[in-house]
């Protein structure tokens, strides 16, 4: 059935009990009524409920209209409960006799309608997932190709090549080729046994690394629905009517409403379907922040709104996701799950994200290595065919296919994911959801983080700082301010404070009550409870005890309303005869109405705190006090009235009590997250629906603005033209829109200039709508790092954030806060809404960034070394590695340390440096490719050479008598082997050594100048110990030796090599020492730098 007729349901009557039955042919049994399905009567129903629902939508509402296009705010009550189906009560309440859908008719609607909740975006099959993120990828497809290769040649050449091998050799005349052919074989046999090794060990890396990311992701999938079950909404009070035609009051899930259903609401509850309200209490207000991002209460009433009004700017409409805050309500369901306001927004968002940062990284870095290997592959073929050692065709195109397998970094794909994972799960210790694990890595390159400033950046709860109460001496009126205490948080009592915690706890609709956990649940009005809480902290009596004594009896009140902008109570007992009024609201409504109004002295006292607090973001409510005498009390003591014009008592010569400074604080620790971000060079901007005043002094106080980190922001106080970027407001904002979906290359002129300015000045978007906030994020992405384009990451809780959360480059929703649609668009979920968290996550990804990056770049250390042996035998050098040990430093030692840089900790200035933007400067650039090919690739070379000549027995004989290689002896097998075995053995301690020198970039590990860095991380040691056992096993273990053409060599030539490795530790920490000296004279330069 079509989605867009969810919203009404209507039961066709069921047939009347007189009906005849057709007569039917003999032998057939008669047709009744009973017999017709309680599908088709289903079908007739919905037929039946079709036409009457074209009556409740536009003329131009399609069927399957995407939009939320409703008439059901500007219809009658007679109306609604006639299409309905639904009974209503005569007052609206709904609260005697039978009212609401009759419950076989409800039963039918939900087998129709099925469960009132929004269908979650497909998920995909987690072994579908598993397949795809084993065998798909370009570096996935790039490594399974060279398993591919490695199997097709040992199936193809590895049997014929040793035979051919053994053929070659010739018959047995002495000892020398007697020793020849068991040299020959050993050969043979070792390569063939090596050649399995290695796509068995690549295989089961690939495997191994896509386990581990499913394993992740399974997990992250595991923890979100953990906690949706933790916020699932409590039951749902409805009244139906029963079989028998009596009132029936339930208990629902809130998955089990049905439209026509009658609800009750009270303050507190969460909403749980669209609803259409009946009745409500004077002065009820609903959170709508979830859908429009207003943090502002709005309020709720039964009026009958007109048609062209929009659905979501009704009063007499409340939705799905939202919260009451104050008041109760009965209400009518008109639509549920997919057919909600909700639902409309979030399957208008259910699109495929781009591709993230890594993958764009991974892909141009296969690109580099490809051309690499390829290049490297046909340079080996070709000094293959032109070496004086004449090979097999067989054996030439191994030796090929080896040179090009040995460039690609097998352990980078299981490094990637490990450390990804162990941020993701850092992260999560801090209830930091990562709910797709590449996203850490874009998350550590992040240049501007735009946050929401509600529930983000601050509490998201109002809270009274501010008590401000008058004193008098000798006639002269005096305001003494009274601040929360930094450490506790809480108000010192005092007895000066009782009478506005008095007046604070009477003059109140909100409410505490403990409930059977013995916590405590406020509820009403943000603004009520926050005043309530702060009276509460400061009396020296429980709010129940002062509101319970006889004289405190509220018998009066008229509710705030947006015409009065005060809210007046009258408090005491009728037998007594005595009352007191108690007047609170806008300070400039209140004050009119004191004694001090005519005081001009007092007056601009109190104007001036007034401006002092707003100053600082303070809300400001005014309250005072007066006792009615016995001739103003009405008859009977009747008090009647709605403002102050109509009431049948004085609005006089009330007493200033006080002033109440109230906002939504800062969170603690936010102020100095600010600061951690701005130094590692991002950009923090508030991205909010508040006042700008209220924004800018926020911002100021967590250092978004006025931050001496931040140059652009305070660039634009002082570059001229450039101060009306300070703060910038939706207003401002309409005249920007791009004219399409998005910024393009065809923008006025002018629109440009302005953007170019905001994103490099602006830290403050004010007063901004749903679609400002993606259109920010576009912008930054446009026109930000100088026309490059920022890379974003954005907060969001509502349902108006999803489509910014889906723009920018990482999406981050609130776990407590947010709705499912903005979880559902995000990539990362703050479980606890806390922004520092989010900050450290920055360090995660930056951290797992670098590690990724030095791991590339030790693993390319190896390559000059393993391949120079190929060309050096083009100059008659003695064969210096065999492909067998190739593999050996590849598959045994250098993919495992590969794997262990995934536990590097971070270098102490790591969050000091600017993110590294991965369209500026690529994960493996220019930079990484001249460290590892043409810096420490070199030395290892020359260290290789140097110990082949010097420190292996004969080999520099060998090389001067000028042997072809093919007139070998068995003598000169053993020296070549010697010298194969030191050159091994001296690229395993030269591998060492660019492992402890990689790293850091630029702090010293041994102290050179500056702290030392040492060995943190323990895996990585245990790694090289590895590497030197497996090296010694292959000087001393025989069956390694057979299996990898190594030998014995003297003690010396175990030593000697150790030389390579002090000289390339050492040359590496006087560069970095160097490099040090040159960042610190530039920082010194730039600030000296007049701006």
């Amino acid at each position: 059935m079509d989605q867009s007729h969810r919203e009404l349901l209507v039961s066709s009557p069921p047939p009347a009990s007189g009906r005849k039955v057709a007569p039917t042919n003999q032998g057939q049994f008669p047709r009744t009524e009973s017999h017709i399905s309680a599908s088709s009567a289903v079908i007739r129903e919905v037929e039946a409920c079709r036409q009457r629902y074209k009556r409740l939508h536009p003329k131009d509402c399609a069927d399957d209209e995407k939009d939320y296009k409703t008439l059901v705010h500007s219809l009658q009550l007679e109306r609604l409960s006639a299409i309905f189906k639904s009974k209503f009560g005569s007052d609206g309440k709904c609260a005697t006799g039978p009212c609401g859908l009759k419950e076989e008719q409800a039963a039918v609607y939900f087998d129709v309608y099925g469960k009132n909740e929004i269908t979650p975006p497909p998920r995909e099959n987690i072994w579908y997932k598993l397949f795809k993120q084993t065998f798909f990828g370009i570096f996935n497809l790039l490594l399974w190709s060279c398993v591919v290769a490695e199997v097709a040649l040992i199936v193809v050449f590895s049997g014929r090549n040793a035979q051919d091998e053994m053929a070659a050799v010739p018959p047995i005349r002495h000892k020398g080729h007697l020793g020849k052919l068991k040299e020959v074989a050993d050969d043979a046999q070792g390569e063939q046994d090596a050649d399995y090794v290695t796509p068995c060990i690549l295989s089961a890396v690939i495997i191994m690394a896509a386990l581990l990311q499913w394993y992740s992701e399974l997990k992250a999938e595991s923890q979100m629905e953990a906690m949706q079950k933790l916020q699932t909404a409590s039951t749902v009070s409805a009244v139906r009517i029963s079989s028998k035609g009596e009132r029936k009051e339930l208990e629902l899930d809130p998955v089990n409403i049905v439209p026509g259903d009658i609800i009750f609401l009270a303050a507190g509850d969460r909403i749980p379907a669209d609803v259409r309200i009946l009745y409500c209490t004077d002065g009820m207000e609903v959170d709508n922040a979830a859908l429009t991002g207003e943090s502002i209460p709005e309020p709720r009433n039964t009026k009958t709104e007109a048609i062209t009004c929009s659905p979501p700017e009704a009063h007499n409409l409340a939705f799905f996701g939202t919260t009451v805050l104050k008041g109760n309500a009965t209400c009518i369901v008109h639509a549920t799950g997919d057919a909600t306001f909700l639902g409309k927004i979030a399957s208008s968002i259910k699109s495929s994200r781009v591709k993230s940062t890594l993958e764009i990284q991974i892909e141009h870095f296969v690109h580099i290595i490809a051309v690499v290997a390829i290049c490297v592959g046909i340079l080996s073929l070709v000094a293959n065919l032109l070496s004086p050692i004449k090979r097999s065709p067989p054996d030439i195109l191994q030796n090929s296919a080896a040179a090009l397998f040995a460039q690609v970094p097998e352990g980078l794909l299981p490094t990637v994911t490990i450390s990804l994972m162990i941020a993701s799960d850092q992260m999560a210790a801090r209830n930091v959801i990562v709910r797709k694990i590449d996203a850490v890595e874009t998350l550590g390159c992040v240049s501007v983080f735009c946050s929401d400033k509600t529930g983000t950046l601050t509490t998201g709860e109002m809270t009274v700082q501010d008590l401000v109460v008058p004193s008098v001496s000798a006639g002269t009126l005096s305001l003494d301010v009274s601040n929360r205490d930094k450490e506790s948080g809480k108000f010192k009592a005092s007895k000066h404070l009782d009478a506005i915690a008095a007046c604070g706890i009477l003059n109140n609709g909100a409410d505490v009550r403990i409930e059977k956990d013995n916590t405590e649940r406020w509820t009403g009005s943000p603004t009520e409870v926050a005043i309530l809480r702060a009276c509460a902290e400061v009396s020296a009596e429980a709010p129940k005890q002062v509101k319970t004594k006889p004289g405190n009896v509220k018998c009066f009140e008229i509710p705030f309303n947006s015409e009065n902008k005060w809210m007046l109570t009258i408090h005491g007992t009728q037998g007594q005869g005595k009352f007191s009024a108690i007047l609170k609201g806008a300070p400039e409504r209140v004050l009119k109405y004191t004694t001090i109004q005519s005081d001009a002295t007092s007056m601009a006292k109190i104007e001036q705190t007034l401006q002092d607090l707003m100053s600082q973001g303070r809300r400001v409510l005014c309250i005072a006090r007066r006792d009615l005498s016995q001739s103003e009390v009405p008859a009977g003591s009747k008090f009647e009235g709605t403002t102050d014009t109509d009431c049948n008592f004085p609005m006089k010569d009330f007493e200033f009590v006080g002033l109440y400074g109230i906002e939504d604080p800062p969170k603690k620790g936010v102020d100095d997250a600010v600061v951690m971000a701005q130094r590692a060079g991002v950009k923090v901007v508030m991205v909010t629906g508040d006042h700008p005043d209220t924004a800018r002094a926020i911002a100021t106080r967590i250092n978004i603005l006025g931050s001496s980190w931040d140059e652009g922001a305070n660039e634009s106080e002082q570059l001229q033209g450039a101060a009306e970027f300070s703060v910038v407001t939706g207003k401002m904002l309409d005249t920007r829109i791009p004219r399409g979906d998005n910024f393009t290359d065809e923008e006025p002129e002018d629109n440009v200039k302005w953007w170019r300015k905001a994103v490099q000045h602006t830290r403050v978007f004010a007063r901004v709508s749903p679609i400002h906030k993606q259109v920010i994020v576009q912008a930054y992405q446009k026109y930000g790092y100088g026309g490059i384009g920022d890379i974003v990451a954005m907060t969001g809780d509502g349902v108006n954030d999803a489509p910014a959360l889906k723009q920018a480059e990482v999406g981050v929703a609130m776990g407590q806060r947010g709705t499912e649609v903005a979880k559902d668009a995000a990539d990362i979920v703050l479980h606890d809404d806390n922004f520092p968290s989010v900050v450290k996550g920055i360090e995660q990804g930056r951290l797992s960034s670098e590690n990724l990056q030095k791991s590339i770049m030790y693993t390319l250390c190896s390559k000059i070394p393993q391949v120079a042996p190929t060309f050096a035998e083009l100059f008659g050098i003695p064969q210096a590695l065999t492909v067998a040990q190739v593999l050996l430093i590849d598959i045994g030692t250098d993919i495992w340390t590969a794997i262990a840089y995934a536990l590097q900790p971070a270098e102490s200035k790591l969050m000091e440096r600017v993110p590294r933007h991965p369209r500026y400067e690529k994960m493996v650039n220019c930079k990484v490719l001249l460290y590892s090919y043409g810096y420490i690739g070199q030395f290892q070379m020359l260290f290789c050479w140097i110990m082949f000549f010097w420190a292996a027995p004969g080999i520099w004989d060998l090389y001067v008598s000028g042997k072809s290689p093919n007139d070998y002896d068995n003598e000169d097998f053993v020296v070549d082997t010697m010298g194969m075995t030191v050159y091994y053995w001296t690229l395993v301690l030269g591998q060492i050594a660019a492992a402890i020198s990689t790293t850091t970039k630029s702090q010293s590990v041994f102290g050179l100048g500056t702290t030392p860095y040492c060995f943190p991380n323990t895996t990585l040691n245990l790694m090289f110990v590895g590497e030197i056992v497996l090296g010694l096993g292959a000087i001393y273990c025989a069956p390694i030796q057979s299996a990898f053409n190594t030998g014995w060599i003297p003690m010396k030539s175990v030593l000697l090599p150790i030389i390579a490795f002090v000289g390339i530790t050492l040359i590496d920490e006087i560069r970095k020492l160097l490099s040090r000296q040159c960042e610190e004279e530039k920082s010194i330069k730039s600030k000296s730098r007049p701006r």
